[in-house]
């Protein structure tokens, strides 16, 4: 039985190309060094960095990255741009 190697992954199609500077601007808002945010999202600053760089973070640590800056008020306007990352039709206008 072998060990299961992980394989970064390029940012790839339909992902963000500015992800990197999204997450940089994220740790910096909420005030967090980057070992507290790899602590809070159960990865080593090596998997982060690796993010910093742009290989893709898996679903589970992106929902969790996506569910804490939530909680912190953080999510849309600094690691989501609404209005650059949904289809035109799905963007609420505000009239």
């Amino acid at each position: 039985m072998g060990v299961k190697r992980q394989v970064a992954r390029p940012v790839g199609h339909g992902f963000p190309p500015d992800f990197p500077e999204r997450l940089e601007r994220f740790q910096e808002a909420a005030g967090l060094s980057w070992r507290a945010l790899a602590r809070l999202l159960g990865v080593t600053t090596y998997r982060l960095s690796l993010w910093r760089r742009g290989t893709v973070p898996d679903g589970a640590h992106l929902f969790l990255l996506l569910t804490l800056a939530a909680a912190m008020g953080l999510r849309d306007g600094v690691l989501m741009c609404p209005e650059r990352d949904l289809p035109r039709e799905s963007v609420p206008r505000r009239d």
